[in-house]
Formats: structure tokens, C-alpha cells, sequence
């Protein structure tokens, strides 16, 4: 978890930030609290496609629904793209019991940070591979549950061949180390 103000708290998993138990939640005083979740069940859509009561049969479409364990959760319904996600059901109801409407979701998938430039940006955790192709805005959004700097070579080559493309990489020095070799444009972030 980061603080971003006094009044909001950013919830991550192993991207970037601090994991939390569910016993140990940050203070109620905040007035946001925005939940990052770390899962290859996540699907993009256009705001028009998704609600609270079409998100799980939306997930299941694309071959990444719920288990009888997990909640379907979506990020902001009033952005242009909206993150359709998978969570643990016992992990939603703590923060929704601690926090309310104060909480929201939202997804690594989201990260526009490059949408103007012609790149391939991937986070990486340490469950998840998150690859988004940008030209012109985004082109192409997927998370992968394998998460070996081969297996991402692999997915990388699937998407842009041996393109010139620059890649941009978050969360793993391996996965940039094997790119290094095979294309030239790769920046750690």
C-alpha cells in the first residue's frame, strides 16, 4: 500500500507497493481507497459493454471467470475502458465492510502511462504479466498468469514479432535482461 494523500490509499499487491493482510487494513480516516488487483482474470471493455450485473458473464466469455470462491469487480463505470475483474469474495467483503463506497478497484491492465507513444508496456508481479500495445492509443491488452522471463519472451513474440518496437518493463530485471537480447529498444522502469 502507498499513501498518495492524507485522504487517499492506494491498496497494491506486490506491484510497486506493500501487501496487507486482510487483519490489517489501513485506517479508516481515509477518505478514498483505491484496491489494485493482481490477477491474470481481468478483461478490458468499452464502458457501454459492462455493469455490476453483466461483469461476471463477461468474464466467463472470455475464458476468465470467477472460481466459486472469487466476486466479479469493475474498475470506475464511467471511464471510457473499464477493468473487469476477478477477486477473492472473502477479501472483497473485508474491504467493503471497512470501507464501503469509499473503495474502489482498479487494475494494472488500466496503465495508460505510454498510450502516446508506439510501445509494448508489461508490469510484472509476481503472479501476473500485464502487456499493453500502444499505437495511435491502445491497440491490444492481455494478463498473463505465467510470469518467467521466457514465458514472456514468448508472449512478446506473439505480439510484435521482431519489430523495432520499444518496450517498456515494470517489476522484473530478468524478464528485461532476456528482452535485451532479442530487441533493441528495452527500458526498465
Amino acid at each position: 500500500m502507498s499513501m498518495q494523500t492524507r485522504d487517499k490509499v492506494s491498496i497494491q499487491l506486490p506491484l510497486g507497493g506493500h501487501s496487507f493482510s486482510l487483519d490489517n487494513l489501513p485506517a479508516d480516516d481515509v477518505a478514498n481507497v483505491e484496491v489494485v488487483v493482481d490477477t491474470h482474470k481481468v478483461v478490458l471493455a468499452p464502458r457501454e459493454e459492462v455493469s455490476l450485473d453483466t461483469a461476471t458473464e463477461l468474464l466467463h466469455i472470455v475464458g476468465r471467470g470467477c472460481s466459486r470462491l472469487e466476486h466479479s469487480v469493475c474498475s470506475e463505470l464511467q471511464a471510457e475502458i473499464v477493468a473487469v475483474m476477478a477477486i477473492d469474495a472473502e477479501a472483497l467483503t473485508a474491504i467493503v465492510e471497512r470501507y464501503g463506497s469509499r473503495a474502489s478497484f482498479t487494475s494494472p491492465l488500466l496503465d495508460m502511462r505510454h498510450s502516446a507513444e508506439r510501445c509494448l508496456t508489461l508490469d510484472v508481479s509476481e503472479k501476473v504479466c500485464y502487456m499493453r500495445l500502444f499505437e495511435n492509443g491502445l491497440q491490444r491488452a492481455e494478463a498473463y498468469e505465467a510470469t518467467s522471463a521466457a514465458d514472456i519472451l514468448y508472449y512478446v513474440n506473439g505480439w510484435i514479432g521482431r519489430s523495432d518496437i520499444k518496450i517498456y518493463v515494470k517489476g522484473n530485471r530478468d524478464t528485461v535482461k532476456l528482452l535485451k537480447k532479442y530487441y533493441k529498444h528495452v527500458v526498465c522502469e
